[in-house]
């Protein structure tokens, strides 16, 4: 049976292959800095989904508030099942753990990011099925600079 539970200072070696699956590679003492500043921020966490004691999937999302509505934003920082497990209906027990702590801000907007790459292996549709949409006067397009 397949559990969602908020990740910990023990899990973080375990996170590495799935950073690198992401697409965002990184090394053991880079990533611990980085796990342990989100962690401890408000708002901010890490799902896994385990299968016994194995994590094959995570989700990391951050929360802010919008400055031209009132409500507050969750955005999906990260999201990826392990390769093997792709398919089974883990993914969406990871945006439902995210929805599910969301609840608590409403009135909350829950986004996300998925690059234009992602779209051939079906993350777009995967996000669309959920209820997730970029379209219509709502859509967006992403612009990002790098200082």
């Amino acid at each position: 049976m397949i559990i969602v539970r908020r990740a910990n200072k023990k899990d973080i070696e375990s996170l590495l292959p799935f950073m690198t699956q992401l697409g965002y590679p990184t090394n053991l003492d880079m990533f611990k800095k980085r796990f342990d500043s989100f962690l401890n921020l408000d708002g901010y966490g890490i799902g896994l989904a385990c299968l016994k004691d194995q994590i094959i999937g995570l989700a990391a999302w951050s929360k802010s508030t919008i400055f031209v509505i009132d409500k507050t934003r969750i955005h999906i920082e990260a999201l990826v099942v392990n390769e093997h497990y792709r398919g089974q209906g883990i993914g969406k027990k990871l945006i439902d753990f995210i929805e599910d702590f969301a609840k608590q801000f409403s009135p909350v907007v829950i986004d996300l990011t998925s690059g234009v790459r992602r779209a051939k292996d079906g993350s777009h549709e995967f996000y669309k099925n959920l209820g997730y949409q970029n379209e219509g006067h709502m859509a967006k397009l992403y612009f990002r600079k790098e200082l």
